[in-house]
């Protein structure tokens, strides 16, 4: 988590990011075009930054330090509609649900807890958070009420008793009252995560593990020891457990372009890779990406027609040259090969040499870059080497998915092709 200060030390921003370098450099950009960031770095005075344990701790802090500071350009850069805030009902079981206005009429009888930047983020850890501390998510009224346990009570998401008929709770569930007291504990626990105090409500369940362990009240320890467990595994060192598919890509597309210091977000993406059998039956694969997702459309395949010698650097350099003499196909923002030096440098050489045949002058606009497997290594055509694993997430997925789709492509029609001659033999 990372903070602009002005001249007396006021937070004016809060923000969060896994990568701070990435992040950072891209606020002092050339291009950059929002004006309230441009002001905002005028202002700016001093950057300090706090280092967490996870994206969910980072999430979770950065929404404390909003609502308390209020820092003005998180005001002037979002609009409070874009915020995110879990509401709490304020009835006998009370109800959570996600809203962008808390303050709103049929809202006024909660409370929430907010504001969080993620929204994506913020369903996914009441997601995992449900699966120990259940909750119902029926909106039922007493005239709605259900006749038997729901079916989020059979799969031990809720309690049953939240969103039954009271007059049946001493058909279906005995210790009821027991229920009840429990339910508002775990909201009351639910509250408190989002709220910051996670360490707090950790500490104080080991606490009472050990507390019911030395009174020998093994089934209450075995519980707690359960959900201390459960605690630690959301809380632990890796990112959120599900992601929004399009957020997330979004994401990788933007990391990708500060990282190899594109102009603009790639939208159109190829990506090379080629398969063989000891250099038999040789075939080389385009895979398309547009705006981050395959454009299977635009795919395409070539039999490499070198002699059959195993040498994938000859064959890409081969399927470069005949790519790039089609003017007539759409050209890519983005060329990527899967290899490394000995690759990236194939891949540069057709590109220097066909790019002025295109119809308009596309030197300097097609940048080319390779992927290596072994490390997750990107190698630029400025000579860098990224060591993808050492960065955000969201750029290591999308590169590595790219590739994965790219080698799915070639080697489905090398096997095809091998399957061709031994039907013919």
């Amino acid at each position: 988590m990372y903070f602009f200060k002005n001249s007396s030390g006021r937070i004016i921003y809060v923000g969060k990011a896994q990568n701070l370098k990435m992040r950072l450099v891209s606020y002092f950009r050339k291009d950059e075009v929002d004006i309230r960031k441009r002001a905002m770095l005028k202002e700016a005075s001093d950057i300090s930054w706090q280092k967490l344990g996870s994206d969910i701790e980072a999430l979770l802090e950065e929404a404390a330090f909003i609502k308390k500071y209020r820092p003005k350009y998180n005001i002037l850069m979002r609009d409070d509609k874009q915020y995110f805030y879990v509401v709490f009902t304020k009835e006998k079981f009370p109800k959570i649900f996600i809203t962008h206005q808390p303050n709103i009429i049929r809202h006024r009888m909660s409370d929430n807890v907010g504001p969080f930047t993620d929204g994506w983020a913020i369903k996914s850890i009441l997601k995992s958070l449900r699966k120990t501390f259940p909750y119902c998510q029926c909106f039922t009224n007493s005239k709605q009420a259900h006749s038997r346990p729901c079916q989020q009570a059979n799969i031990g998401r809720c309690f049953g008793i939240c969103c039954l008929k009271e007059t049946e709770w001493a058909k279906f569930y005995p210790d009821a009252e027991t229920l009840a007291k429990k339910y508002k504990e775990n909201i009351k626990t639910i509250k408190r995560v989002l709220s910051g105090k996670y360490s707090a409500v950790l500490k104080n369940a080991v606490k009472e593990m050990e507390t019911a362990s030395s009174k020998k009240d093994y089934e209450r320890a075995a519980e707690l020891r359960d959900t201390t467990k459960a605690l630690e595994n959301i809380f632990e060192h890796r990112p959120f457990l599900s992601r929004d598919t399009e957020s997330w890509r979004q994401k990788g597309l933007d990391y990708l372009k500060t990282t190899l210091g594109l102009k603009s977000t790639p939208k159109r993406i190829e990506f090379f890779d080629i398969s063989n059998l000891r250099g038999k039956q040789a075939t080389g694969s385009m895979a398309v990406f547009t705006d981050g997702e395959p454009d299977k459309k635009e795919y395409k395949k070539f039999k490499i027609r070198l002699s059959e010698k195993p040498n994938d650097v000859a064959m890409l350099k081969e399927v470069l040259v005949r790519r790039l003499s089609h003017n007539d196909w759409l050209k890519p923002n983005l060329i990527i090969v899967d290899g490394g030096k000995a690759q990236l440098n194939a891949a540069l050489m057709p590109r220097a040499r066909l790019l002025p045949i295109w119809q308009e002058p596309c030197s300097g606009q097609i940048k080319v870059a390779a992927l290596a497997k072994r490390e997750e290594e990107l190698y630029s055509s400025d000579g860098r080497i990224i060591k993808l694993k050492e960065g955000p997430e969201p750029l290591l997925h999308l590169l590595t998915s790219m590739r994965d789709e790219a080698h799915r492509f070639a080697i489905s029609y090398h096997r095809k092709l091998r399957a061709k001659q031994v039907i013919t033999r």
